[in-house]
């Protein structure tokens, strides 16, 4: 379920009307505002405002913002997700969850891979709790760790980002990545330096590679599908991308203090985590692909409101 209000030009609201119509969306509310914005003159403006089920919606903003009209410098929008939606469409209509606007998703993936002091401490505090949980085999402090290890976000950053040519998310997300996994690293680093040499848990490198691989394979599907769903579970999904790639770094950043072992197998273990990754990440882009995540209204947004390509 969507509600999506579009601000534009006077006498413009027309044509968002006449498109929401093609895209199978009944009603359209037009009405007309007066903008105030600082160092220009009050300007008259078209506010149309659109109740639809998501995957309609999808269609709408997406086509919108590739329309011969639509230029990003005077037109504005705003997507809401509300909690119920009588309108006019029964039930059974409003509420189908497939497929959010690519919008949402980039929006989304661009706030869990920006770089700031929240991210920066949840991350080497969860790092913390995870690493102790594994020196100590203490299954259920693993487990809340890994529930605010915002990692697989990144992740999925990269693989929309990648499948749509989007660059600027792409190296956002490829920052981020690289950020968290320095600290999931320094977060073992710490553990092992307050602890004595010793791992209790290290049950995710007795894996085969092909375990390793269909594991990560689903996960990047699943982790694609949850994106893209109202009704997925993103952050249960986020738990299992987690649990799946982020100990190995930890395990790395132990074994900088600890040392290695003769049996440890570092570098095996670093083409597993690096072919996880990879694996997550072709196929999330994959499933985005697969779910028409499309990415020329955003280039179209972005080039002609910064002038950038």
């Amino acid at each position: 379920m969507r509600l999506v209000t579009i601000q534009t030009p006077k006498g413009e609201g027309q044509k968002v009307a006449e498109l929401a119509f093609q895209k199978g969306i009944s009603t359209v509310a037009i009405s007309e505002t007066t903008l105030y914005q600082k160092e220009s003159a009050p300007r008259s403006a078209d506010v149309v405002d659109i109740q639809s089920n998501t995957p309609k919606v999808k269609e709408f903003v997406e086509s919108l913002m590739i329309a011969s009209f639509y230029n990003p410098a005077s037109y504005s929008f705003t997507v809401r997700h509300p909690e119920s939606l009588f309108a006019s469409e029964p039930p059974e209509e409003e509420t189908k969850p497939l497929t959010r606007p690519t919008t949402d998703v980039y929006e989304e993936l661009w706030q869990f891979c920006k770089v700031t002091v929240s991210l920066l401490g949840r991350v080497f505090l969860s790092a913390f709790l995870v690493a102790y949980g594994m020196r100590e085999g203490f299954m259920p402090l693993v487990i809340a760790g890994l529930l605010f290890l915002p990692y697989h976000h990144h992740m999925l950053g990269i693989g929309l980002s990648a499948g749509m040519k989007e660059w600027k998310l792409f190296r956002q997300a490829l920052i981020g990545f690289a950020v968290t996994t320095l600290l999931i690293i320094l977060g073992g680093v710490a553990m092992g330096l307050l602890t004595e040499p010793g791992i209790e848990w290290t049950a995710f490198m007795e894996s085969t590679v092909l375990f390793s691989f269909l594991i990560s394979m689903a996960i990047g599907i699943a982790a694609g599908l949850g994106a893209v769903d109202d009704a997925g579970r993103r952050e249960l999904i986020g738990l299992a991308a987690t649990a799946h790639i982020s100990v190995y770094p930890i395990w790395f950043g132990f074994k900088f203090i600890y040392g290695f072992d003769a049996d440890d197998k570092p570098w095996h273990l670093l083409l597993v985590y690096l072919m996880d990754v990879g694996t997550l990440i072709l196929f999330a882009s994959i499933t985005f692909k697969l779910m028409k995540m499309k990415g020329a209204g955003i280039k179209n947004f972005i080039k002609g409101f910064t002038g950038s390509p």
